[in-house]
């Protein structure tokens, strides 16, 4: 393989898989200043009470099919189709000129450049996607919350994982009134923040589990548990 794929693979690698490992694109080498709090939010007992609503609107959606709009720090955008089903499950399919491929089926997130026919692996519950693929969203000791900003008719939340303050925050916006969720904005610890808009989402439709199989191309295609 020659040295340009190998480049341009490097460079969008991080932005498309940073949606759902949620890690930095370069290592902290040194100490840096973070791009975003990482302390709790000072919740009032009214954020509590949209939290709970919150929750329990999260853990009533047992499936999501929806188009998205990808837009990476560098300025690249990309579509493609987001699936979920609770609990563990979610499929993040790119259309062309974009390569790749995302699925998970509640054990491990596998990533899949078509064009350079390479697969990478990594565990949903190290990641804070995997907070949203619960089958009971609840804002735990396992997620920090650091900001929280609420309209009349939107509602932001950003988060991070306690046990990995460094690796990334999630910010879940939301319309209100009725409450919808609709988009994602990732920020990694280098300040690059990367955007994913739901468009036409549909709520609680049946969904083949084969969505959510990964089929290996190096076994001829067959069907692969993670």
């Amino acid at each position: 393989m020659d040295q340009a794929p190998k480049e341009a693979h490097h460079m969008r690698f991080p932005f498309l898989f940073c949606i759902l490992i949620l890690v930095s694109a370069t290592a902290l080498a040194a100490p840096v200043k973070l791009p975003y709090s990482i302390k709790p939010y000072d919740l009032s007992n009214d954020d509590k009470d949209v939290l709970q609503r919150i929750e329990a609107y999260l853990s009533g959606i047992q499936t999501i099919s929806s188009e998205f709009i990808q837009f990476a720090p560098n300025g690249d955008t990309s579509t493609g189709k987001f699936f979920l089903k609770r609990p563990g499950k979610l499929r993040m399919e790119y259309n062309p000129p974009t390569p790749v491929l995302m699925v998970t089926s509640g054990s491990d997130i596998v990533y899949y450049d078509r064009e350079l026919d390479q697969i990478s692996r990594i565990g949903l519950d190290s990641t804070l996607v995997g907070f949203l693929a619960r089958d009971q969203v609840k804002f735990d000791d396992s997620v920090t919350i650091t900001d929280m900003e609420r309209s009349h008719k939107a509602i932001r939340i950003s988060l991070i994982q306690s046990k990995k303050p460094k690796d990334g925050m999630l910010t879940m916006e939301f319309s209100d009134d009725p409450l919808i969720f609709h988009n994602m904005n990732v920020t990694d610890s280098s300040g690059q923040v990367t955007t994913v808009s739901l468009n036409n989402a549909r709520f609680n439709l049946p969904l083949p589990v084969e969505l959510f199989i990964f089929k290996d191309p190096h076994l001829g295609g067959s069907h692969v548990k993670h």
